[in-house]
């Protein structure tokens, strides 16, 4: 399987729409940059545009699971996340994105080659958030496996 470092080896770039299914007046579109300065550390530049009317008080998330595609040289992406909530409810929040890789076009094209016809599945586990000083952590521990074929 590939993983998204695989595609990218860290330099991409996603465009991604979210909404929420609870919330229609709730549109967040991103533009999101990341460079690899290292195997271990990249940084990322986020770009917000949309509108949002939903609770703030998010403290974690669940079923986490996105679906990735190649599309010759990017990675077509649907996801959706069960938000948890300190008052104890919860929000669904559901996206779709392209993800363009950044480098070498023959590099590129070899790597998307390999990907799997049928795409892949990601689920992923994520710890609580942890939020410090206008910083957000958490930890993420995901496996990528093979789609299975649609019928």
């Amino acid at each position: 399987m590939l993983n998204l470092f695989d595609v990218t080896r860290g330099n991409y770039r996603v465009a991604r729409a979210i909404s929420y299914p609870t919330l229609p007046n709730s549109r967040v579109v991103l533009d999101v940059k990341v460079k690899a300065l290292s195997a271990s550390e990249w940084v990322t530049e986020i770009h917000v545009a949309g509108t949002y009317d939903g609770p703030n008080d998010i403290v974690a998330n669940e079923d986490y699971e996105l679906a990735w595609r190649a599309d010759e040289t990017r990675l077509l992406e649907q996801g959706r996340v069960t938000l948890l909530r300190a008052s104890g409810q919860s929000l669904e929040q559901a996206w779709t994105s392209i993800i363009t890789p950044e480098g070498r076009p023959d590099r590129l094209s070899a790597t998307f080659r390999k990907f799997p016809k049928d795409g892949e599945l990601v689920t992923a586990s994520v710890s609580p958030f942890k939020l410090k000083k206008g910083a957000m952590s958490y930890t993420w521990d995901g496996v990528v496996s093979r789609r299975r074929a649609s019928r």
